[in-house]
């Protein structure tokens, strides 16, 4: 799964399933918060829908607030999270 892969996903994610109201912000330096008005619960629900629709795992000792400061951060945790489970998978 690529980079814009994930920030494809996050994007269907926020669009169809949460219905996000400010949806035409997104980009990838928009800010969750601040840019696309997402409070706790909302990111909550997001995590939620990428472990269910995407199989990536997000442990909570894996999360940071820093993780979810813009769709690109939350794209790059997880990139890292995606190959960090393949390499455990292999390993099986």
């Amino acid at each position: 799964m690529t980079r814009e892969d994930i920030i494809q996903a996050i994007y269907h994610i926020l669009k169809n399933k949460i219905e996000l109201p400010t949806i035409s912000s997104f980009h990838e330096e928009a800010r969750l918060n601040e840019d696309l008005y997402m409070d706790s619960v909302m990111i909550l629900e997001l995590i939620l829908f990428i472990e269910l629709d995407l199989g990536i795992k997000m442990p909570d000792e894996a999360l940071s607030p820093n993780d979810f400061k813009t769709v690109g951060h939350l794209a790059a945790f997880l990139e890292r999270q995606h190959v960090q489970g393949v390499v455990v998978e292999t390993h099986d």
